[in-house]
């Protein structure tokens, strides 16, 4: 059968930031396949490797994930584990054919295993209705292991109502880093919907918004107390993934990776969300009055 033809470039996106881009190595055990906007994050364990994320393409497996491991020189390694941070379609969509090929499980958090099947978000024409079988229900606080890594489930809702970030080691030159991959960014609610009028209503928009901002300062207690100091995002946009790639192209022997932005640089990324949230909730209502704090 043919395959389905790919979707036009939503509003506010060049085409060419789908366009798949070379694989990325990140740290001595963490690579991304993908393109400038979404795409897989791959952890290298001393078991096999431990996949975040399904992309936004059906054909993932066949056009981003396979090539990308055979250039990273990770095809013969097993793949673990397929965890899914949220229930959009740009970020499952790919994962039945990886499940399919592998027999990997595939995790996510219950509240979004039933979300991403009716998610209005999820419901366009041009969306293939295929989902993941969900195997493994993903908890708040669990320490899962594989091999020598050892991933962190934290449960950080409001983007969707199941939203997880994902905490976990990594290495460069010797040296380790906690990496915190924050799951969620947008705050939807009235006015700020893609492709349309925001369907679930203000309560809901509010509820989410304020939850999401909750969740970040629980991100952030973590990120404190365990010395985070890298910041990842499944968009590669959306936590400066392609620019630091690019400065690493460059760096010398004795220069720091550009992804290890300090726990303060970790801080940063985190409070533009939380002051983004608490903004929208405010804007999605207007309860206020005007001029009054």
């Amino acid at each position: 059968m043919p395959k389905e033809e790919k979707k036009q470039a939503p509003e506010g996106f060049e085409p060419s930031m789908f366009e798949n881009v070379e694989p990325i190595c990140l740290f001595d055990d963490l690579f991304y396949v993908g393109n400038r906007v979404v795409g897989i994050h791959i952890l290298k364990t001393s078991e096999g490797l431990v996949l975040f994320e399904g992309t936004d393409n059906p054909d993932a497996d066949e056009e981003i994930l396979q090539p990308g491991l055979k250039k990273l020189g990770l095809q013969n390694e097993k793949i673990l584990a397929l965890m899914i941070t949220h229930g959009h379609f740009d970020h499952y969509m790919g994962a039945a054919k990886i499940q399919g090929r592998t027999g990997c499980p595939v995790g996510m958090s219950l509240e979004d295993t039933a979300y991403l099947s009716w998610a209005d978000e999820n419901m366009g024409p041009d969306i293939p209705r295929e989902l993941p079988r969900i195997t493994r229900i993903l908890k708040d606080g669990e320490n899962l292991v594989y091999g020598d890594h050892c991933v962190y489930v934290m449960a950080a809702p409001g983007h969707t109502p199941g939203c997880l970030n994902f905490c976990f080691d990594v290495h460069d030159c010797g040296e380790i880093h906690h990496v915190v991959m924050m799951g969620g960014y947008g705050v939807f609610g009235p006015g700020n919907y893609p492709d349309g009028a925001y369907p679930y209503g203000v309560q809901w928009a509010v509820d989410q918004a304020l939850l999401f901002a909750s969740s970040c300062v629980k991100t952030w207690e973590y990120c404190k107390k365990n010395h985070c100091d890298v910041y990842m995002n499944p968009h590669p946009h959306l936590c400066e993934l392609i620019e630091h790639a690019e400065q690493n192209r460059h760096r010398k022997e004795g220069e720091a990776n550009a992804f290890v932005i300090g726990t303060e640089g970790v801080r940063q990324w985190i409070s533009e969300r939380f002051h983004v949230c608490i903004e929208s909730a405010q804007k999605f209502t207007d309860i206020q009055v005007p001029g009054r704090n």
